[in-house]
């Protein structure tokens, strides 16, 4: 087979030259496939609907996967923003420092403002959120790793207490209108939706940074200390999925506090949505990377790790398919659960197949070589 000088190594290299770390890229993609398929169930689906077994369990509100994958996203931003500004955060150097303030200040800036766009087309979209949490690593990668733990549980803890208070008041019929808002028209506004409210706000989720920052701390050694941390996170999951159905077969949930307090779902923000999702991500985060790392050497851990390397095109363009096939044209308008995982399988095969192409032949995605101009 013919090599041509356009073709590319699936690894690339990263900003300082050493090379991209295999499983990193891969757990992008398959993120990102889980992000496609819940925003394309979401955008097809009337929220609360019944659908059985597997539509509660696809339910992007309230569902068993709901947030699963764009928190294991958040984690490999985190560890990517560690691995990013290593050389300066072991440093006393101040332009290594400053230059890697830049580097996130100016990325961030640039997904928050693209975020803020296109969340008037793409509600919720988290690219907003992922601007805000690569801004705040402005002044969180120099941090001890202690301080980010305590800073992963604050946010938790006032994540948490806001959205408790937030019901207790509704339930009382007293208006909270600063919150639940459907349009960003001041800068209030913009704080709020930024920290306390939507769809993926700083409090709580800028707890999955601070994991994923931790762990590329000491990703160089995962093979040694993953299956301790894997075990470790498994049976964190497992005790507040035991304790979360025994407390079900009481009457101790019933009230506002305790419900959203030990509350699994994803907009009540509870200390055990967050310990259990953080769980997961970090359970799917050690798998791929293992498998991946296992696998190397096969095409499909090459395709899907080309595609993960374009994640910010296959995203924008995971939204711009929708709004041709749903919104503009209607070819696309069943409400069906069946319907919206086909297309976003449909849409998933066919962008890697274009991304795998396209770093093969051409390099970074048209977004990635705006943001790595932009950003640094």
């Amino acid at each position: 087979m013919t090599v041509h000088d356009f073709d590319r190594p699936a690894a690339s290299l990263t900003i300082d030259g050493s090379p991209r770390s295999i499983g990193l890229d891969v757990v992008r993609a398959v993120a990102l496939i889980g992000v496609i398929g819940m925003n394309y169930v979401g955008g097809l689906m009337t929220p609360g609907r019944d659908l059985g077994f597997w539509g509660r369990v696809f339910d992007p509100y309230t569902g068993a996967l709901s947030t699963r994958f764009a928190a294991t996203f958040v984690l490999v931003a985190g560890v990517g923003v560690t691995l990013l500004t290593e050389r300066a955060r072991v440093s006393n150097d101040r332009e290594l420092i400053r230059g890697a303030r830049l580097r996130l200040a100016r990325r961030g800036l640039l997904l928050y403002l693209v975020g803020y766009v296109l969340d008037f087309t793409w509600p919720g979209t988290i690219l907003f959120y992922y601007g805000a949490y690569f801004l705040l690593a402005t002044l969180l990668f120099r941090l001890a790793t202690r301080w980010l733990v305590i800073i992963g549980l604050g946010a938790g803890v006032i994540g948490t207490s806001v959205a408790t208070w937030t019901t207790w008041k509704r339930e009382r019929f007293e208006r909270v209108d600063w919150l639940g808002f459907d349009r960003i028209e001041s800068i209030q506004d913009l704080v709020v939706r930024t920290f306390l409210d939507y769809t993926h706000p700083v409090f709580p989720w800028i707890a999955f940074l601070c994991a994923g920052m931790i762990i590329g701390r000491h990703f160089s050694t995962v093979s040694a200390w993953r299956r301790k941390v894997a075990a470790i996170a498994v049976s964190v999951v497992i005790v507040l999925y035991v304790v979360t159905t025994l407390l079900d077969r009481t009457s101790s949930r019933d009230g506002v506090i305790v419900g959203h307090l030990t509350s699994m779902q994803t907009y009540d923000r509870s200390l055990v949505y967050l310990g259990s999702t953080l769980g997961i991500a970090v359970v799917a985060f050690l798998i791929v990377t293992t498998l991946s790392e296992r696998w190397s050497s096969t095409s499909l851990v090459a395709h899907f790790q080309r595609a993960g390397q374009l994640t910010l095109s296959l995203y924008l363009l995971h939204v711009l398919a929708f709004v041709v096939a749903v919104d503009w044209f209607g070819w696309i308008g069943a409400e069906s659960l069946s319907t919206a995982l086909w297309f976003a399988g449909g849409f998933w095969i066919v962008g890697l197949a274009i991304a795998s192409w396209w770093h093969h032949r051409i390099g970074r995605g048209p977004a990635e070589v705006v943001y790595r101009v932009f950003g640094g």
